[in-house]
C-alpha cells in the first residue's frame, strides 16, 4: 500500500488544499502514513506570503536530501503557493524533490505524483485554471469532525503592492452559490456544526456575476444543522450594510470578522495600495458597529513598510485604539519576489526599528484585549468544544462565537459539544471559567 504525508504550512486555505488533495489520494489508493519516516510519498503544502514560511518549508524539504539518495523510490513535493512562486528557485535549491505543483493543481495530484515517480527529471506544474475543482467532501479528511471549510472563491483582484497572492492564486473566481449549499448540506449530513467560507477576498464574493457575499451567508446559513457560519479573510472595500445586518439577524452567522487594516497612516495605505484611507476604514468600523452591535473586529498590520516613519507608525497605534480589535496578527514587512513594492520601493526600514515597532505595537494590542476580555468575566459564553487544551490536559478548550478562546474544566467526552460557559478570569489571549450546571429535572 502506497502511503503518504503531507506537512501544512500557512493560512486556512492552505489546511482545505491539503484537506482536498489528501481525499484525492486516499480515493486513488493512497493511505496516510504513520508518520514522515513511514512514507514512501512526502508532500510539504506551502506558504509565500513571508520569507519566514519558505525558509522553513527549504529547511524542512533538505533534511530529506540523504534519505532520497538511500530511498530513490521516495516521491518528495513542493506544493501551494511557494510552488508557483519560487517555481524552478526550488529545484536549484532542493535537487532532490520530484515534484513542484502550484494551488490549482491538486485535482491532478495522484496523476501527478506517478508522473514525478517514473519520470527522470523533477516535474513542474503550476497552470492556473479559471475555475474551481468540485471535491468529495466525504472523502476529505478534517482535522475535526464537526468542523469544516468551504472553498468559496480563490484568488484576488486587489493587486496590494505587497502581496503575492494575486500570482500565487490567480484572479478572483467564485464557486456558485448552489454548489456550496450542497457541499454545506453534505457536510452538515456528516455531523458537522460549524463551517467557516474562505476566500483570499472573501467580502468580494460573487461581484464579477451580479451577487455579494451577504447572498451566499444567508443561504449558507438556512442549511439545517449549521449551528456556526463564519467567513474569512474580509477586504474592507467590500462589505456591506446587507453583511452586517446578516450577522446581526441570522443567530447562526457568527458576530465576528476579521477585515485587515494594515497601516493607520493614509500615505502608507496609498503605497500598500490598499484602496482605502484611515477615515474610509474607520467609517466601515463605524457602520459595522451600527448594524451589528456587539461585533468583534480583527485585523492585521504590517509594520516597517518600506519609508515608514515614526509619525506614519504613530498613527498605526492610534487606529489600533481608535477600534479597539478583539485581536489582531502583527507582521514585519518582509520584501517577497514579484510584488510592485520589491520592485518600487526600497527596503529601508532598520530591522531593529521594525522589531521595536513590531513589539509596541504588539504590546498595545494585549494590553487592550486584556482590557475588552476581563469585561467578560462574568458572562456566560457558548462554546463549541474542539479538544483538550495543550497546556493542562484536565481541561477543555474551544471557542465561543467572537472566536476567543474559552478553556474549562468539564466532565466526559464533551469534544464537539456545545457547553455554556461562564467566565471567571481572564488573560489577553484566554478566558477561564466554569461550565453551567443545567438545573435537575423536578
Amino acid at each position: 500500500m502506497k502511503k503518504f504525508w503531507v506537512e501544512t504550512f500557512g493560512c486556512q486555505m492552505n489546511k482545505l488544499d491539503s484537506e482536498q488533495f489528501s481525499g484525492e489520494l486516499l480515493k486513488s489508493g493512497y493511505e496516510p502514513a504513520g508518520g514522515l519516516d513511514d512514507a514512501d510519498v512526502i508532500l510539504f503544502n506551502t506558504c509565500s506570503v513571508r520569507e519566514h514560511a519558505e525558509q522553513r518549508v527549504y529547511s524542512r524539504g533538505g533534511t530529506l536530501k540523504h534519505r532520497k539518495a538511500k530511498e530513490p523510490g521516495l516521491v518528495i513535493g513542493i506544493l501551494g503557493c511557494m510552488a508557483q512562486q519560487e517555481r524552478e528557485k526550488i529545484l536549484d535549491h532542493l535537487p532532490h524533490v520530484d515534484l513542484v505543483a502550484g494551488p490549482d493543481q491538486y485535482k491532478n495530484l495522484p496523476r501527478l505524483i506517478e508522473e514525478a515517480r517514473e519520470s527522470a527529471e523533477a516535474v513542474l506544474a503550476t497552470r492556473h485554471t479559471a475555475f474551481i475543482p468540485q471535491f468529495d467532501r466525504l472523502a476529505a479528511p478534517r482535522e475535526n469532525p464537526w468542523q469544516a471549510y468551504i472553498l468559496a472563491m480563490k484568488g484576488c483582484d486587489e493587486m496590494c503592492s505587497y502581496c503575492v497572492v494575486p500570482r500565487t492564486r490567480g484572479r478572483e473566481v467564485s464557486k456558485p452559490i448552489a454548489e456550496i449549499v450542497e457541499e454545506a448540506k453534505v457536510l452538515a449530513g456528516s455531523g458537522v456544526v460549524e463551517i467557516t467560507l474562505l476566500g483570499q477576498n472573501i467580502t468580494a464574493y460573487g461581484e464579477k456575476e451580479g451577487k455579494e457575499l451577504a447572498d451566499l451567508v444567508e443561504a449558507v446559513a438556512a442549511v439545517p444543522g449549521i449551528r456556526r457560519l463564519r467567513f474569512v479573510t474580509s477586504h474592507p472595500h467590500h462589505a456591506t450594510r446587507r453583511l452586517f445586518r446578516a450577522m446581526r439577524d441570522l443567530p447562526n452567522v457568527m458576530p465576528q470578522i476579521h477585515m485587515p487594516a494594515q497601516s493607520g497612516s493614509d500615505r502608507i495605505l496609498a503605497m500598500m495600495k490598499r484602496t482605502y484611507t484611515c477615515a474610509e476604514y474607520l467609517d466601515i468600523v463605524a457602520m459595522a458597529r451600527e448594524e451589528c452591535p456587539g461585533i468583534e473586529l480583527a485585523s492585521d498590520f504590517i509594520v516597517g513598510f518600506p519609508t515608514e516613519t515614526e509619525e506614519d507608525f504613530a498613527a498605526t497605534m492610534k487606529l489600533t485604539e481608535q477600534v479597539g480589535f478583539g485581536y489582531a496578527f502583527i507582521f514585519q514587512y518582509s520584501p517577497r519576489p514579484g510584488t510592485p513594492a520589491i520592485r518600487d520601493f526600497a527596503d529601508d526600514v532598520p530591522a531593529d526599528v521594525k522589531l521595536r515597532r513590531n513589539h509596541e505595537l504588539l504590546a498595545l494590542q494585549e494590553k487592550m484585549q486584556l482590557s475588552k476580555n476581563r469585561a467578560r468575566v462574568g458572562a456566560t459564553v457558548e462554546v463549541l468544544v474542539e479538544g483538550r487544551s495543550e497546556r493542562n490536559a484536565e481541561k477543555w478548550t474551544g471557542r465561543g462565537p467572537d472566536n476567543r478562546i474559552v478553556v474549562f474544566e468539564g466532565d466526559g467526552d464533551l469534544a464537539g459539544k456545545f457547553v455554556n460557559v461562564r467566565i471567571a478570569r481572564a488573560t489577553a489571549l484566554t478566558l477561564y471559567g466554569d461550565p453551567v450546571r443545567e438545573p435537575a429535572a423536578v
